[in-house]
Formats: C-alpha cells, sequence, structure tokens
C-alpha cells in the first residue's frame, strides 16, 4: 500500500475509538481527501461490526484454566488480569477483521459473511460463494442507520444549538430505515467513513435543501456536516461542517 493511505490496522483503531486525537484528527483528514481509504474505512468498519456479532469457538475449560494462571503468574505486579474470554473476543475480532477486509478489497464487493468464518473456525479452507454486498443482508445491517425529518429550518447562526436540540428528541421523531433511502446513505457513509451517525436529518439549511449528519468525533465532540441534495456516495456537496462539543 502507499505509505501515503492509511493500513487496515489504522482504519480498524480509528472505527474502535483506540487512536489517540492527533492520530485520529490526522487519519480523518486524509480520509475527507482520499476516496481510496474512505472505501477500505468503511468495509472495515462494516466487517468489524458483522464479526462482533460472531462469537469465539469455546475453549476446553481445562485449557483456559492452565491459560488463565499462566497470565496470572506473570501478571503478579500489575492489577488483575482481563478476562481471557474478552482477551479472545478482541484477538478474534481484529484478526478475522483484516483477513476479511482483504476479501472484500479482492472480491469486488463480496463481504466475508458467517460462511466464511464457520468454515475457517471449524477448519475448512473450501471456497464459498458469497453474495454481493447489495445482497447482503448482514452487512445491509452492519449499515444501518435511522434518518429522520425533524422540519427543522437549520441556520448557520444557530447549527450548534439546533443541532443538540435534535439530537435530544430524535427518538421521538418518525424515522425511515437507511435502505429505503439509497441517495442519502450514500451520503452519510461519504461523511461518516464508516462511523456509525449520531443523528441524520432530512431538513433545510439557510432555505436550502439539506442533509444534516452529526458523527461521533474525537474526544467528547460531535462533528456535523451539512451536505446538499447532491450528494452521494461519491459527490459530497459539502455546504458546511462544524465541530461541537457533545452533551
Amino acid at each position: 500500500m502507499n505509505p501515503a493511505h492509511l493500513d487496515h490496522e489504522a482504519l480498524a483503531d480509528l472505527a474502535e475509538g483506540l487512536l489517540d486525537d492527533d492520530e485520529a484528527a490526522s487519519a480523518n483528514a486524509h480520509l475527507d481527501d482520499c476516496a481510496a481509504c474512505r472505501k477500505l474505512s468503511a468495509e472495515v468498519a462494516d466487517v468489524s461490526r458483522i464479526l462482533a456479532d460472531v462469537p469465539a469457538p469455546p475453549m476446553p475449560a481445562h485449557l483456559a484454566a492452565r491459560i488463565e494462571e499462566a497470565l496470572r503468574a506473570e501478571s503478579m505486579a500489575v492489577a488483575t488480569v482481563a478476562s481471557l474470554e474478552h482477551r479472545r473476543g478482541r484477538r478474534h475480532l481484529r484478526v478475522f477483521s483484516a483477513a476479511a477486509v482483504t476479501v472484500v478489497a479482492l472480491g469486488g464487493g463480496a463481504l466475508v459473511g458467517t460462511e466464511l468464518l464457520g468454515g475457517s473456525l471449524n477448519g475448512n479452507d473450501g471456497m464459498h460463494t458469497q453474495a454481493p454486498a447489495g445482497d447482503n443482508p448482514r452487512l445491509n445491517a452492519a449499515m444501518s442507520f435511522t434518518t429522520v425529518s425533524s422540519g427543522t429550518h437549520y441556520r448557520a447562526d444557530a447549527l450548534k444549538d439546533q443541532v443538540t436540540d435534535v439530537v435530544a428528541r430524535a427518538s421521538s421523531l418518525p424515522g425511515r430505515e437507511s435502505a429505503a433511502e439509497p441517495r442519502v446513505a450514500g451520503c452519510v457513509r461519504h461523511h461518516t467513513h464508516g462511523a456509525k451517525p449520531v443523528l441524520v436529518d432530512t431538513a433545510d439549511y439557510e432555505s436550502r435543501e439539506a442533509t444534516v449528519i452529526v458523527i461521533p468525533s474525537t474526544g467528547s465532540r460531535w462533528r456535523v456536516v451539512v451536505a446538499g441534495p447532491a450528494c452521494s456516495t461519491d459527490v459530497p456537496d459539502l455546504i458546511n461542517e462544524i465541530t461541537v462539543p457533545a452533551p
């Protein structure tokens, strides 16, 4: 990979919130300008969410006890050893995330789902036919979010307060699943780089049709993106962008 680009590990760390503030800001700045890394970031985030639901294979109790004891012996001078199952689950997720994303990238959009994971975990190396990403219900579920129409007339001079107000009452507003609005879904994924948005509101901004997207940022902050009606997977149509404190 071109060293100027972000690799799988960096993108996985970004999606899991493991980067420090400076690293996360640098990675997000790169993603804003790099379509290839945005696509890879979305794939990493989607695969990670799917794999997070896949349980690690059970370990025999006697073997788990021996490993726990060895870890405990090595960690006498430090705090209590983290649960073995937690360690195994994290490793299971990270190792298979990298492998699955590689297959996604090479397979032209085919996603490694439960079939490949099941085969790998059971020692079956046979190839499985994978459905295209658009036809994969687990991938669609991982990408899903709810869009609301709050009726808010957003303004530049009040955007922060308006966003805070709409987020607070979003759960009481009628919503639509992202699959029902492919253009809006593509627009959101373009600007979130695969992160799950706090809010997606189709409304207007300064008397213009707009989609307001609120995205978790570094620390206790939100990134607020206002995109125009031409926004899609490949077209940002960015009208305004600010960072605000999360309540």
